[in-house]
């Protein structure tokens, strides 16, 4: 072999290793030399037996074949070295004497990569092995790209496959095949309509067909809903969007596909919850109505027409906390009651039904106010669980309308106006509410006073004062109090509840609002409804 001696070394070449595989000793020790100046290092091997072995123990970057060698000779082991690389490309360079076409052709059919005639000059092998060093280091550097690429795609969550313009699957992640339970294997090269169910597993071929002839159709470029078929036959939702890459030579299509198994079931639930509460909602509300409908049957309404009676009750739900009541007796003595129970919303009205038809029973009875207060305190006493009560206010006008007996418990405390408007009297609460305390002497306590004609009794609930805005104004007592005394006689209710809105300014009050006033004068016996017991 003839060699000149180059000072240039192979850039990038470092550290590759290579298999010199020739059965003289000179070459090889020659190779060894030129080898090392170029940067690489070498492996020998004396004849093709011994250099298949070395292959598989040291796996080399590249192999300098000769082609005539004992036990076996160039052209055999290069076939067993490409059969053994695995899907690593390995370059071989075979060294030779010969240098007839057909054994140059002999060379590269049996796997070479290039074919080297001796003698070589080094300026030529040097050159060489530059040239087969970038084609490798290319090559690495594409499979290193390529292993990053499917090491991102397995990483993906969504199922990625990859389709040519026959439907054949050419690459598919992780997920892809764990959503349709295949390997790897079973999918690459196969038709991607297996993935499918019946019509589309038969028509999946002719919608590439008129997408690649029209350029539309095909789910290109849209995300939709489809079914498909998992490797045991079972069918699942998964939602598909098709990307068509338009290569120089073919088209590639990139199929995004994600298991909407999960979410349909969700979206399920969801849905049958939503419908189930919208049952119990519509169900609720008729049950509401009808209580409300028992409820407003059981207050005698026609005794509230009485023109000396002023009344409002705003509530915070459908039900409220808050009662009013008014009944004369067949004395002529008329009785009113404010009550307020604690809370609001059904339940705070579940708590003052108990006292609608005693109140109206004892009031036809002819009973004094303080056996009424003591009657509606056992009932409640007996009917109420712990912690609900009602504060309540009671006042009993005298049929000449001369006289008022009052009993205050747990509400506001009373107003007596004079015609103008202005405070007469004001009465305390002097009574817990209703409903807690067992009856003793002094739980029928109540207080007499005399009264003017046209004076009016204002009672109202702590809804009324605390009521307030978001920056946390109430209403007060104050401006209770101002627009009593600006208002006329006949409307002072309805201009206390006009205050209040105006007050608010659009906002909800947070608990119900209630006042009953009575004007102190003789009630018309021509107005007066039948008072059953």
């Amino acid at each position: 072999m003839e060699m000149t001696l180059d000072k240039g070394k192979l850039p990038q070449a470092t550290n590759l290793q290579v298999l010199v595989a020739d059965d003289t000793a000179s070459n090889r020790s020659m190779l060894d030399v030129f080898l090392r100046k170029l940067g690489f290092t070498a492996i020998m091997a004396a004849d093709g037996k011994e250099a298949v072995a070395r292959f598989q123990s040291d796996r080399p970057d590249l192999v300098l074949m000769d082609v005539m060698m004992p036990v076996m000779d160039g052209f055999e082991a290069t076939r067993s070295i490409r059969r053994l690389q695995e899907g690593n490309w390995v370059p071989v360079v075979m060294l030779s004497a010969l240098a007839d076409d057909s054994d140059i052709a002999a060379g590269l059919d049996a796997g070479a990569d290039d074919y080297l005639v001796k003698p070589i000059s080094f300026a030529v092998f040097a050159a060489k092995m530059r040239s087969v060093s970038r084609q490798l280091m290319m090559q690495r550097a594409v499979v290193e790209s390529l292993e990053q690429i499917r090491a991102i795609s397995d990483a993906v969550i969504d199922g990625l496959i990859t389709i040519n313009e026959h439907g054949i699957m050419h690459s598919c992640n992780r997920a892809a095949c764990a959503q349709f339970g295949y390997g790897p294997a079973e999918l690459i090269g196969k038709n991607v309509s297996m993935l499918m169910p019946e019509p589309h597993h038969s028509a999946h071929d002719g919608y590439i067909r008129r997408y690649l002839e029209t350029g539309s159709g095909g789910g290109v470029g849209k995300i939709r809903q489809v079914t498909g078929r998992r490797k045991n036959g079972a069918l699942f939702p998964l939602e598909l969007g098709i990307t068509d890459i338009d290569l120089p030579d073919r088209h590639l299509f990139v199929g995004v596909v994600r298991d909407v198994t999960e979410r349909e079931r969700q979206a399920r639930e969801r849905a049958e919850t939503r419908a189930r509460l919208e049952r119990l909602y519509a169900e609720q509300e008729r049950e509401q109505e009808l209580a409300r409908t028992i409820m407003e049957r059981q207050i005698h309404g026609d005794w509230l027409k009485d023109p000396r009676v002023q009344y409002s009750v705003s509530a915070t739900t459908r039900f409220s906390g808050d009662l009013i009541m008014l009944a004369r007796s067949p004395g002529g003595r008329t009785f009113a009651m404010l009550a307020d129970a604690t809370g609001h919303g059904l339940a705070a009205a579940i708590s003052v039904l108990p006292v609608l038809s005693l109140f109206y029973t004892e009031v036809a009875r002819e009973v004094s106010l303080s056996y009424l207060v003591s009657a509606i305190n056992a009932q409640l006493r007996g009917g109420l669980p712990v912690g609900r009560f009602v504060g309540a206010a009671i006042f009993c006008l005298s049929a000449d309308a001369r006289e008022v007996e009052l009993w205050v418990g747990g509400v506001p405390e009373v107003l007596l106006l004079d015609r103008g408007g202005g405070i007469a009297r004001r009465f305390a609460s002097d009574h817990v509410p209703l409903g807690i305390t067992d009856n003793d002497e002094d739980t029928g306590r109540t207080e007499r006073f005399a009264v003017e004609p046209g004076q009016q009794i204002l009672a109202y609930s702590d809804g009324l004062i605390e009521a307030h805005r978001s920056d946390g104004e109430e209403f007060g007592q104050e401006c209770l109090e101002q627009t009593l005394a600006v208002s006329a006689p006949e409307r002072r209710v309805e201009a206390v509840r006009q205050a209040l809105e105006t007050h608010l300014e659009g906002e909800a009050h947070h608990d119900d609002v209630s006042m009953l006033l009575l004007t102190c004068v003789p009630g018309s016996k021509a107005s007066e409804p039948a008072l059953e017991a």
